[in-house]
């Protein structure tokens, strides 16, 4: 099988890039040119907009983030090009829709959608009417393990170019709830000028993953800022065993085990996104630290594991392929002697 991998290099969003890495590692070995292509791949509605799969090959487009889902989707006014089955998956498992679709490709040429998470899935099915699998990025953990060591009391929240508007809101929610907090920023990083009281704060830089890793197991929680629907930091923080809090209402919230819900879980939601909010969950999770099982933390994190990923996609991929072959071959003409028409 020969796969087309397609990304809008321009617009790449975190999640996008995080996407298009797991698929070159999953599809390591069959990568093709477009041309030659039995299935396209594309990460965005961006990197579709310019895409034309070959005759006969199916177009997955893959969706890291809830803002990247079309508002509209009009199957009827795209000229039919397959006739492709519906597919969702379960697990690593392919099964059929109940009601086996035979709907024409949609805007874009796409003729199938993934979702990188299920809030994205959702807008989707609503938009265009379909069936559409979640399977979430890969995330390499293998550096990040849980250490027998007592942690600090400081928290720790990691700033980049993509969450820098939230850091003094997390600077204020420490002060609020009278915590130290621990801010890692790669070499190099500009940090602005900050007006919030500092003197309760620490600011560091982090070489590699594996300073990461130490601040990780020595932290008390991580604090997210992030706004976008996939952070690594959350995944591997959870792999160390350590509590995260996140912000509520995104993708982003699908990435840990709520505490707050029944049984264990692996952190806690914060909305909206304010020094109160975020300073009462901090103080909630110090009054009932038990609910965050280290243990399952680090099991839940190995569910984004690259070998987990790669068994879903291919199977996902393979069966939509086989799909496409079967409808082609089922046309009036047939397969063979459609094309040579």
């Amino acid at each position: 099988m020969r796969v087309a991998i397609v990304t809008d290099h321009p617009s790449h969003s975190a999640g996008e890039t995080i996407i298009a890495e797991s698929l070159r590692e999953a599809f390591t070995g069959h990568m093709s040119p477009l041309e030659t292509a039995d299935v396209v791949i594309s990460t965005s509605r961006a990197a579709a907009r310019n895409v034309t799969a070959p005759l006969g090959s199916p177009h997955i487009c893959y969706l890291a983030e809830t803002n990247n889902t079309p508002q509209s989707h009009s199957m009827a006014q795209s000229p039919p090009r397959l006739n492709p089955s519906t597919l969702e998956m379960s697990a690593v498992s392919v099964t059929q829709t109940e009601t086996q679709a035979t709907a024409r490709p949609g805007h874009q040429g796409i003729t199938h959608y993934l979702a990188g998470n299920g809030i994205a899935a959702n807008q989707l099915r609503q938009s265009i009417g379909r069936p559409v699998k979640v399977i979430p990025p890969a995330v390499d953990t293998q550096l990040f393990r849980p250490q027998k060591l007592r942690r600090s009391e400081h928290y720790l929240t990691i700033v980049d170019e993509g969450n820098i508007s939230g850091l003094e809101v997390a600077i204020a929610a420490s002060q609020i709830a009278g915590r130290e907090l621990l801010v890692v920023t790669e070499p190099n990083f500009k940090l602005p000028d900050l007006q919030a009281e500092q003197s309760h704060v620490q600011f560091v830089t982090a070489n590699d993953d594996s300073v990461l890793y130490q601040h990780f197991c020595e932290c008390r929680a991580l604090l997210c800022l992030s706004s976008a629907d996939f952070d690594v930091h959350v995944i591997r923080a959870q792999a160390c065993g350590t509590p995260v809090i996140v912000p509520a209402g995104g993708g982003i919230e699908e990435l840990i085990l709520d505490a707050e819900q029944e049984g264990p879980g692996t952190g806690l939601l914060y909305e909206p996104s304010t020094p109160e909010s975020i300073a009462s969950a901090m103080l909630e999770y110090e009054r009932r630290p038990h609910k965050c099982s280290a243990m399952l933390a680090s099991a839940h994190a190995q569910s984004f594991s690259p070998t987990r990923f790669a068994e879903e996609i291919r199977a996902f991929v393979e069966a939509v392929v086989t799909s496409t072959v079967q409808a082609v071959a089922d046309e009036p003409l047939g397969g063979e002697q459609r094309r040579a028409a």
